[in-house]
């Protein structure tokens, strides 16, 4: 009769740490479960981003934005020409966003823009051919612009974005363009 009874005890111990066991192990998993849904909701607040549009037409354009809230970003974009016929030599862009999406920064949103960039022109000719590649010279714009645009976000965390828009150049217009392209065909990941 007592080894009866130390049996059914060592079956009823075990039996409590295997449900103790099941028990923590639910929790863990429902936790784990929940824990990701967040992590869906907020993944992370900076992304990287390359401008496909603008990589097919050699001059590509690398992007960095933070989120900043729910609803607005700031970023910078930086694009270099691969082909030398190419009359800007470099563009650089902060901006500010402002989202109108339901999820967070994303959605459809209007940009505030600034660029800095560096653009060859042709120096008036007295002597000298037109297409002579020594007339060339360069000059520094700047200006201020303004973009729309939409932002696709997966769960994961990838990113699709298209948007158009420019700016006024204020300096140096006698020489070079008196405005800015902001156009983007660009993919990404948030992290």
């Amino acid at each position: 009769m007592l080894t009866e009874n130390k049996a059914i005890m060592n079956t009823t111990l075990k039996q409590r740490i295997e449900l103790l066991f099941f028990v923590l192990l639910c929790i863990y998993g429902s936790y784990n479960v929940f824990a990701q849904d967040v992590k869906d909701q907020h993944i992370g607040t900076n992304e990287l981003k390359i401008n496909m549009g603008s990589l097919l037409l050699e001059f590509p354009e690398i992007s960095y934005e933070y989120i900043i809230n729910e609803e607005s970003s700031i970023g910078i974009s930086v694009a270099l020409p691969l082909d030398r016929d190419i009359s800007y030599r470099f563009i650089i862009s902060p901006n500010y966003r402002i989202f109108f999406g339901e999820k967070r920064a994303a959605g459809f949103f209007i940009e505030a823009n600034s660029a800095i960039f560096s653009q060859r022109f042709q120096r008036d000719l007295i002597f000298g051919s037109i297409n002579d590649p020594s007339t060339d010279s360069t000059k520094i714009g700047w200006g201020l612009g303004i973009a729309v645009g939409g932002k696709f976000l997966t769960k994961n965390g990838f990113i699709g974005e298209i948007y158009v828009g420019g700016g006024r150049n204020f300096i140096n217009t006698d020489k070079i363009d008196g405005g800015y392209p902001r156009i983007g065909i660009s993919i990404g990941k948030r992290f």
